[in-house]
């Protein structure tokens, strides 16, 4: 599948969406039953490797896992839309393991649902498997490691090295061994709508296929709607009103919305350049639920 070596296919099933890139040698072995889905726009580097014991593994939209990085399920594993995993990230779903949307996690990370170490049959009580959830928008700098059963509020950061064992609340700033938050640390500001639509404007403009397209700016309507190669077209706008609207009335163009930060799924060129072009660190758009074009 798509250069994907499945191994003991007859214990799973796996599903992969569209305009997805699979690097070389990367590998979903079932030793158990389970299944994986992967969805639209996902990045699979080289040496990728999936371990399934049991469970689901689900990986959204536009999500990255670099090279060599290593999932394990048992209880399964859940990844959103956006996520990004730099290489040799460790995944552990033995527990079951959910990360939220727009997570991004460093190279050489890990991510733990479970700890084991002596017999049982000795007396060892050294053993557990317990679920972690990472919500949305955190941000593991590098060489972290998540304990079993922590649960990390949205928008942490995580400094490089951290080693969290307990949860945190929303917004957190995480550093050292065992990580403890930073009192009056944020790296979030808040931005009123009309700032993020100028900032998506000025984006656009200075993108670098700008030069070869045709960007047209209502302000009025507060929409920007871009052309590439003469016909394919994405339209971002500022409003929800605005958005539902246009959704409701036409479905063949890639449709954005500021406000909510959904977007209308056609598969469009324009779809593939712009959203990749801004989905690193400048602004995500997330599938709109139930509405999708093949």
């Amino acid at each position: 599948m798509n250069n994907i070596d499945i191994v003991n296919v007859d214990n799973g099933n796996v599903t992969l969406g569209e305009s997805c890139s699979i690097g070389r040698d990367v590998q979903i072995i079932f030793i158990g039953k389970g299944s994986v889905t992967i969805a639209d726009y996902v990045t699979l580097g080289d040496n990728v490797k999936m371990i399934i014991e049991g469970g689901h593994v689900s990986i959204g939209d536009w999500s990255t896992l670099h090279n060599d990085t290593k999932v394990f399920s048992k209880a399964g594993v859940t990844i959103g839309e956006h996520c990004w995993f730099g290489q040799n990230t460790v995944i552990d779903g033995t527990g079951g393991i959910t990360i939220e949307n727009g997570v991004r996690v460093g190279m050489f990370s890990q991510l733990w649902t479970h700890v084991a170490a002596g017999e049982q049959i000795e007396g060892c009580t050294l053993f557990a498997e317990t679920p972690t959830h990472i919500e949305s928008d955190v941000w593991l700098v590098g060489t972290c490691t998540v304990g079993s059963g922590v649960r990390i509020g949205r928008r942490t950061v995580a400094l490089a090295g951290s080693n969290i064992i307990k949860s945190c609340p929303p917004q957190s700033v995480l550093a050292g061994m065992p990580a403890k938050p930073k009192d009056g640390v944020s790296f979030y500001r808040d931005v009123s709508l009309e700032e993020k639509f100028v900032m998506l404007e000025g984006w656009l403009r200075a993108a670098p296929f700008a030069d070869g397209a045709v960007i047209v700016t209502n302000h009025a309507d507060g929409v920007v709607t871009v052309t590439l190669d003469g016909s394919s077209r994405i339209f971002f706008y500022r409003d929800a009103d605005r958005f539902e609207k246009h959704v409701a009335d036409d479905k063949s163009d890639t449709s954005c919305c500021i406000e909510t930060k959904r977007y209308v799924k056609t598969f469009s060129s324009a779809e593939r350049r712009v959203l990749k072009y801004l989905s690193g660190n400048k602004a995500r758009f997330f599938a709109h639920d139930n509405i999708s074009v093949q």
